[in-house]
């Protein structure tokens, strides 16, 4: 997401004539090794003796702890910044900042996701504080779905078509992929033309989330697709389009990998007693309408 960021600025000054250079991607596994060896060395050859500015996003304090050992033993002119939303990933001796306020997700949802038993109990995410700016409004409420009744199986919500069902009637409540004169929208349109309306809600706008990865016969996908959704399951060649909104489809990730991405509404398949991922990872992804889909284990 960074990437194609940078992408667009660097883009929008060269049309303004100005030639601030090409951002270029590296893919890297910094759990593995072999691979920081790879990122260091690439990196220090990339500074050739000049400063080097790297921004960590999320990585573990040990392997961020190696990197940054390593690449200071080349890169001494090295600024780094990292982000962790674990307080006590920082490494020793790093000067620390706390950005605690919410500034991703209406009250609603973050009233939600503030009750992850890793602010409240194990105490390892610092809690939210005081916003600093008023909110015009509370949010859409919480919206709840339960995994029981009539024509549900299976034991969680990401095996059940009656489940993938209720999630696209309250889809289809929301008019998502309606435009205002009423014309439900394609799967396939990426853009309006001529005199056509923009819908307010598109597809693209939708992420439903699971902890585990989802596949393409799960129940919930197949309840979508009858109700029809134009809905699509993550894979790994997709998380560019999943990045950028390209498609405009509902996708269906695992949560894991989608922890830097925002959508307006977010539907979070729970498990029972997956409190700390469910909510943390997965609820605080939405900016505006969140739906949680529950087991019934009563």
């Amino acid at each position: 997401m960074l990437y194609h960021l940078l992408l667009q600025t660097v883009n929008t000054q060269q049309s303004a004539g100005v030639s601030p250079g090409q951002p270029h991607l590296l893919l890297y596994e910094l759990y593995d090794g072999e691979d920081v060896e790879k990122a260091v060395n690439e990196l220090s050859q990339a500074a050739s003796g000049e400063s080097l500015y790297v921004i960590a996003d999320e990585l573990a304090s040990f392997r961020l702890e190696f990197f940054c050992s390593k690449l200071l033993t080349q890169v001494p002119r090295l600024h780094l910044w990292a982000a962790s939303c674990f307080h006590e990933d920082a490494p020793d001796g790093w000067q620390v900042e706390y950005l605690t306020r919410p500034l991703r997700s209406p009250p609603a949802v973050v009233r939600e996701v503030e009750q992850n038993e890793w602010i409240t109990v194990t105490r390892n995410v610092l809690p939210y504080s005081e916003r600093g700016v008023s909110d015009h409004t509370d949010g859409p409420p919480v919206t709840r779905l339960y995994h029981r009744g009539q024509g549900h199986s299976g034991e969680n919500p990401v095996n059940c078509v009656a489940c993938g069902r209720e999630v696209a009637s309250f889809l289809h409540s929301l008019r998502v992929g309606v435009t205002e004169s009423g014309t439900a929208t394609s799967a396939t349109v990426t853009s309006s033309s001529g005199d056509t309306t923009p819908p307010c809600l598109q597809w693209r706008d939708v992420l439903v989330l699971y902890w585990n990865y989802v596949r393409d016969n799960s129940g919930v996908v197949k309840g979508l697709q009858e109700a029809g959704i134009p809905v699509r399951v993550m894979k790994d060649d997709d998380i560019e389009d999943v990045a950028t909104a390209h498609s405009d489809v509902v996708w269906v990730a695992h949560g894991h990998r989608v922890r830097g991405l925002e959508r307006k509404v977010v539907v979070c398949l729970t498990l029972h007693n997956n409190d700390g991922f469910d909510r943390f990872y997965l609820m605080s992804r939405c900016t505006s309408q969140l739906v949680i889909v529950s087991p019934d284990y009563d």
